[in-house]
Order: structure tokens, then C-alpha cells, then sequence
């Protein structure tokens, strides 16, 4: 199932992604499928508005029974310190919601 896509709209930031739910033995897990856009700001906001979009991302994954949020594809373990990494995923990361 997928979610509504969601946009991240502040100042310096476009874009949008695309979130799945996966139902797995363990429950159910929000896939970030897709990223697409650009976020032109300064490396430590940057930082911080990525760390904040995710929390976002985290809450309507909360909010739609999700278990477990997973991402990849990039080297997010600097920028998501409390992400543990997925393994057969390229730079693949997990975080246990609940």
C-alpha cells in the first residue's frame, strides 16, 4: 500500500517522497520508495532538515501502524545516528517505531 506522497515545503527545500507499507511477519514497515527533489540549504541545516523531515516521515508512519520505518540508497547513517543498518539493502538503514 502506498502512502499519500509526502512534500517537504520550506524555504530552500523541494521535494517529494514516496512511502510504501510493506505488511512482513513482524508487522508492518514504512519503505521510503522514492526521493526525488533537491534541498538547498547550508551542510548544518541541511542536516537538521533532513533529521526533521524524517521525524515527520517517522510520525505518519506511527500513525499508519507501522512497526518499523526502512530507507537506502544513500549514505544516511551520519545524517540518522539512531537508524542501525539494514543488511541486503544498499545503505540500507532501519529504525524500530514502536
Amino acid at each position: 500500500m502506498r502512502l499519500k506522497p509526502f512534500r517537504i515545503t520550506r524555504p530552500g527545500c523541494r521535494a517529494v517522497i514516496r512511502l510504501e507499507v510493506i505488511e512482513e511477519p513482524t508487522g508492518l514497515v514504512c519503505v521510503v520508495d522514492k526521493l526525488k527533489g533537491r534541498i538547498d540549504l547550508a551542510r548544518a541545516d541541511w542536516i537538521a532538515a533532513v533529521r526533521e523531515e524524517i521525524g515527520k516521515i517517522e510520525r505518519l508512519a506511527i500513525a499508519a501502524n507501522c512497526n518499523e520505518m526502512r530507507l537506502g540508497g544513500r549514505k544516511w547513517a551520519r545524517i540518522l545516528p539512531d537508524y542501525e543498518p539494514l543488511a541486503g539493502v544498499k545503505n540500507g538503514l532501519r529504525k524500530r517505531l514502536i
